[in-house]
């Protein structure tokens, strides 16, 4: 891959990472904001896949990470960067003794990253389908305006129990919490 087109790769990546980070991304309709993390995912697969690098075997498996993270921190992904900082507390655990429950795959970094992209990305893509599915159904979604009708809602169909001030009373029902 060319400096060029990995660079507007990367680019592409880190605008759809803004758009999906940004206060209006909630006010997208749900299979827009589907479509925008398959989209997302689909390009960092392939950001990935085209920008192998090397893992140093004389380091321990905590540094080989940190050098991973190091490499694709620029793609700017919060959740990308939360998995790395994960791989790279649960290495620094295992060095120190501490044995995590979870099973870790070993080997070079690069092809476990890619996998775990690639997860992500067929991930992202069954959920877009499904959304898309559910649109195509009508199926009912419940957003923001939902949530601030909620009281309302629960008042009208007398769900919710109300003192003289018309203040709602505390319930364990959880159907009735507002």
């Amino acid at each position: 891959m060319s400096a060029v087109s990995s660079k507007a790769l990367l680019a592409e990546i880190r605008d759809l990472v803004e758009i999906e980070q940004a206060p209006e991304a909630p006010s997208l309709s749900d299979v827009m904001r589907r479509e925008l993390e398959f989209q997302k995912w689909r390009l960092m697969h392939k950001y990935v896949h085209d920008r192998p690098f090397r893992t140093r075997v004389s380091i321990k498996r905590s540094e080989q990470w940190r050098e991973a993270m190091a490499i694709l921190r620029e793609i700017g992904d919060p959740e990308l960067n939360d998995w790395l900082l994960l791989q790279i507390e649960v290495a620094r655990n295992i060095e120190r003794g501490v044995r995590d429950l979870r099973p870790r795959k070993n080997g070079p970094c690069h092809p476990l990253v890619l996998e775990y992209v690639g997860n992500r990305k067929r991930k992202a893509l069954a959920v877009l389908h499904f959304a898309k599915a559910a649109e195509a159904e009508g199926c009912y979604r419940v957003n923001s305006d939902f949530h601030g009708r909620t009281a309302e809602i629960l008042d009208r169909y007398r769900l919710i129990d109300v003192d003289e001030t018309g203040r709602p009373r505390p319930t364990s029902e959880p159907m009735a919490r507002s």
